[in-house]
């Protein structure tokens, strides 16, 4: 119980404190981007940016403030990316002993359903088994799928400020090479938390229930032939 449930709960909850943190500098970068559209309409006509005191920004200062935006978020990044290098070196361990426990889990369920057929109540206990553990598994791939692609949404909104040209494209340079290393989270650092890993794993314990019923009717029909 404290594996499947209070694991996935805690792992659950770290993911989503680096997805609410993505999401929140890639609202910063749109909001940069739509700033700089409207300074581009205004033509050098004042802007509906004010400082302080209410007074509207001059398009030197306009490219200031989008300048200290821009460096907030070149730290915010780096600090979510230091986020994200301790998440994988803490959770890759853990995770991998999970997926193995799981797999391992479901193969016996497996055979435990092959060898009790015809018993309902003995199948139908194994099935509930095999959904809560694929339930379990389920529920950590998606939360590193959802990682992966809100890691990506950040390089695609740098990407979209419509950088080129504007005084500070260098640094906008610097997050987009930053944000294009794909980051997926790993188990033992070498199986990616993904759908398509949740799906490997389904298709595998399935083809060995398959297997295993195979081998059991061939069985059956040699003693029924004997």
């Amino acid at each position: 119980m404290c594996i499947f449930f209070g694991f996935a709960c805690l792992n659950a909850t770290l993911i989503c404190v680096a997805c609410s943190q993505l999401e929140k500098l890639r609202a910063a970068l749109l909001d940069i981007r739509q700033t700089h559209l409207t300074s581009q309409q205004e033509c050098g006509a004042e802007t509906n940016k004010k400082d302080g005191e209410g007074h509207p920004l001059t398009p030197e200062e306009l490219f200031g403030h989008m300048q200290k935006q821009l460096n907030d978020c070149i730290r915010h990044h780096q600090q979510i990316k230091r986020y994200l290098e301790a998440l994988e070196n803490t959770l890759n361990l853990p995770l991998w002993g999970v997926f193995l426990i799981s797999l391992s889990t479901m193969c016996t369920v497996a055979f435990s359903v092959v060898t009790s057929w015809g018993d309902h109540t003995d199948v139908s206990q194994s099935m509930i088994i095999y959904l809560m553990v694929a339930g379990t598994v389920y529920e950590i791939c998606w939360f590193g799928s959802e990682l992966s692609e809100q890691a990506e949404s950040v390089r695609d909104a740098a990407c979209g400020c419509d950088w080129v040209g504007i005084p500070f494209q260098r640094c906008l340079i610097f997050i987009i090479a930053s944000a294009n290393k794909e980051f997926t989270l790993t188990a033992g650092k070498f199986v990616p938390v993904s759908n398509k890993t949740m799906m490997n794993m389904m298709n595998q314990t399935l083809s060995f229930f398959m297997f295993l019923l195979q081998m059991k009717d061939k069985s059956t029909d040699t003693s029924q032939g004997a």
